[in-house]
């Protein structure tokens, strides 16, 4: 069921963009300096935070994760999986505005947790 959300809200959000009109070409408005994991790798059942520094006006930003959990907005989020979601996941931001958008991903490992002795 969770994995139907998911593929449905990529899905969704991407119909959204495709449907946006984009007057300006989006790297002279808006541009991605930079997008970094707090961690990584992360273990199981652990977060990490993930920041995207961003230039623009008004911007706003979309999460997106292949596998895994994406708590808060803006522009650091928190990210965490379980241990059914380990292996090399995709993180996708999306930075936009009235002009248009620009997206980056990141690649985080999840990795199985262990009880430290």
């Amino acid at each position: 069921m969770r994995r139907i959300f998911i593929v449905l809200s990529i899905v969704a959000f991407g119909l959204w963009a495709c449907s946006k009109k984009n007057d300006a070409t989006p790297s002279d408005s808006i541009k991605i300096l930079s997008l970094t994991s707090s961690a990584n790798p992360v273990m199981a059942y652990d977060t990490s935070v993930i920041t995207v520094e961003a230039m623009g006006a008004n911007l706003q930003y979309g999460w997106v994760a292949n596998h895994g959990r994406i708590k808060g907005s803006g522009k650091s989020v928190k990210y965490s999986a379980c241990i059914s979601c380990m292996g090399l996941n995709t993180i996708t931001c999306k930075v936009f505005n009235d002009t248009g958008e620009v997206s980056d991903t990141i690649m985080i490992r999840v990795t199985p947790w262990h009880t430290k002795k």
